[in-house]
């Protein structure tokens, strides 16, 4: 994309900010009674990554009609375009910007330091204040009711701010700094696909497609014309009422609306996609991939994918995509690549704690009562050796669950969770006393976490404020510093999900019996095994319900 392109598409998304505040018409906030804390986001519905994608559409509509001009064709539809392809690397890049731009704009304020500190300690330590003066104040003002207040305090902040950009531009002075808490480069985002593809998924008014970065060489775009902006949202709703009727069918009854709706996935989204990975990239069956997904397809269970269908010659059935590949899904390249450096700084010894809360109390939700035999599983599945402990029962509280987040390296977390529609970051689980809110995670940064399963519902689903992005408790967890998450789509039956439970488990730590080590890099592979290993046990929504997220 030229620098013209560019220009326009900042003055379109007119530039976002990292500032935390109250979200909605202050009549709105003072009838909740409480602050509501949202990221910022300027405008909220057309968010930055819709932008962007718009803007290379119609960079790709203006290069194929140049082209059509110079072979005297006529106009042709964008939606059957390609992306021209010495820019796709410029693509990803701009994309990268756009998705995922809240988890983007807060991980600025924490950004590693520990080169910096070695170049130049006193740099280092005034960024390192800065941040945290612009964090908190952009957190406690959201207390603030009084008009007066808030408006000293948008000052304040504006100063802290420009002060904060005067220590970032003073650090870029220094060699090899030159980029510091700049957006990375595709050469610097390719290492995200260093175990396997990425494929960002983006929907727009002209069109739909993908873009897998692979292992090595330039990005390959690929089209999607049989799926439009406007049937993914008709998907997302279908999704929801098959989900919905599924859960009220017996076991043995056939999901057919479901299967419905899976075939359509695999035959107009996902089967382009693995055409290119299978004959254009070459790549072997059962490798990793990850899923980068923006705009109407955060909504879309696209890991499911399936055929439905039996082969040409009736060898057997056709393959689905976690039979092709082990799926994994992920906000941003940079989170993943975030993700691995931190796996190799591991500097303490694993620790596993399980956190249940089944009985929260009255208001709070039905009681959970598989949830004693789950926890009783994995607990015989988890060895001695990885330091397990238990927290249930009145000692479940927000601050004991907090504690236990902090305070180990693996965490099984059964409970009531609930995803906040409209302001995601009122997201919770339900604990004993109060709420363990996504806020509560997020502030927490813990470097050294690295998995947690939630047996928790709507953990991993996103919210109807924030299309572009995927803003829910499971990507909060990796953005605290998980580097694998096992979370949930929607509701979960706790009667059967003990069934994935131990499966995951049994897959997952079977070798430290062996001399093997707790590995979260497992956490996809055992997934996939597990929701494999229970087909004749779990009906079809409940094991799609559970998705990885993370290395």
């Amino acid at each position: 994309m030229d620098g013209r392109m560019w220009n326009e598409t900042e003055k379109r998304w007119n530039g976002p900010t990292v500032r935390i505040q109250r979200a909605g018409i202050r009549s709105r906030k003072e009838q909740k009674g409480k602050a509501t804390l949202v990221a910022r986001v300027r405008p909220s519905h057309r968010c930055r990554t819709t932008l962007v994608v718009e803007s290379l559409e119609e960079r790709a509509c203006t290069c194929i009609e140049a082209d059509n001009a110079r072979d005297g064709n006529g106009p042709e539809d964008p939606v059957n375009g390609k992306l021209v392809k010495e820019d796709e690397p410029v693509d990803v890049e701009l994309l990268e910007q756009g998705c995922g731009q809240q988890w983007s704009l807060a991980s600025r304020l924490r950004t590693p330091v520990e080169d910096l500190e070695s170049a130049n300690p006193t740099l280092a330590h005034n960024y390192l204040e800065l941040s945290k003066l612009v964090s908190n104040a952009a957190q406690s003002s959201a207390m603030i009711t009084d008009r007066a207040a808030t408006d000293q305090e948008e000052i304040e902040y504006r100063i802290l701010t420009r002060q904060w950009e005067a220590a970032v531009a003073e650090i870029r002075n220094l060699p090899a700094f030159s980029r510091f808490l700049l957006p990375p480069s595709y050469e610097d985002l390719q290492a995200a696909a260093c175990q396997g593809p990425v494929i960002i998924l983006i929907a727009s008014q002209y069109s739909c497609s993908a873009i897998i970065v692979p292992t090595s060489g330039d990005p390959h775009h690929v089209p999607l014309p049989s799926i439009a902006l406007a049937d993914l949202s008709i998907l997302k709703d279908r999704f929801t009422r098959a989900i919905r009727d599924s859960s009220r069918m017996n076991p043995e009854e056939s999901r057919t609306d479901l299967i419905v709706l899976l075939r359509i996935i695999w035959d107009q989204i996902m089967l382009p996609i693995v055409d290119v990975l299978e004959h254009v990239l070459k790549l072997q069956r059962r490798s990793r991939i990850w899923l980068c997904l923006t705009a109407a397809f955060t909504s879309i269970p696209l890991h499911a994918a399936h055929p439905f269908q039996t082969k040409a010659d009736r060898s057997g059935k056709e393959p689905c995509l976690e039979d092709l590949y082990i799926c994994s899904y992920m906000p941003t390249l940079s989170a993943l690549i975030r993700s691995r450096q931190l796996i190799k700084k591991r500097s303490v010894p694993p620790s596993f704690v399980a956190i249940r809360q089944g009985q929260p109390g009255a208001g709070k939700g039905k009681a959970l009562l598989a949830v004693d035999n789950e926890l009783e599983l994995v607990h015989k599945l988890v060895p001695a050796m990885a330091n397990r402990t238990t927290i249930s029962g009145d000692a479940a509280t927000r601050a004991g669950a907090l504690e236990a987040l902090q305070q180990n390296t693996w965490v099984h977390l059964a409970c009531h969770g609930k995803q906040d529609p409209t302001q995601p970051y009122d997201s919770h689980f339900v604990m004993k006393d109060e709420h363990l809110m996504l806020l509560d995670i997020m502030e927490n940064h813990i470097p050294q976490a690295e998995f947690v399963f939630l047996s928790a519902c709507h953990t991993a689903v996103g919210d109807e404020e924030t299309p572009d992005e995927v803003i829910h408790l499971a990507a909060g967890l990796q953005f605290s510093g998980f580097k694998s998450v096992v979370g949930t789509l929607w509701e979960v039956d706790d009667a059967v999900a003990k069934h994935v439970v131990k499966a995951f488990y049994g897959y997952m730590i079977g070798d430290l019996k062996k001399g093997g080590v707790m590995d979260c890099t497992r956490a996809a592979w055992a997934l996939n095994c597990a929701t494999h290993a229970v087909k004749t046990k779990v009906p079809l929504e409940q094991r799609m319900v559970f998705v990885h997220i993370g290395v």
